[in-house]
């Protein structure tokens, strides 16, 4: 049986996505931070949550984007394999739209290739 959980994606990965600290239990995947564009504050929140909970793939799947977007590549796609090991959960992306954890992390190295080739 297949579980379904809420997650709100960067942008970064195609889809519009704070707490000050990750036991911030109303925000425990940085959307607030990340929607207002304050990756420092995300990412220190989705680290300490990490620390806590490291094989969550909401948590790895927000701070690889993250990465992306503030462009250390490495880090991102260590996230995403971290995530494409940890289990495939089906994630809440929009109200009406959900997707295994396992393709959003595939989708997100994917990027990261293109964002390689952009640099060259």
């Amino acid at each position: 049986m297949r579980v379904i959980k809420a997650i709100i994606v960067t942008a970064m990965l195609g889809v519009p996505a704070a707490s000050a600290v990750a036991q911030d239990r109303a925000d425990p995947y940085a959307h607030n931070a990340i929607e207002a564009g304050d990756f420092t504050e995300a990412e220190t929140s989705l680290r300490a949550q990490l620390a806590l909970e490291p094989t969550k793939p909401e948590l790895l799947i927000n701070l690889a984007a993250i990465y992306a977007r503030t462009n250390r590549l490495d880090a991102a796609q260590a996230m995403y394999a971290r995530a494409m090991q940890a289990e495939n959960v089906s994630l809440l992306l929009r109200p009406d739209f959900a997707q295994d954890s396992h393709v959003i992390a595939k989708r997100g190295m994917m990027k990261l290739e293109r964002q390689r080739m952009a640099a060259r």
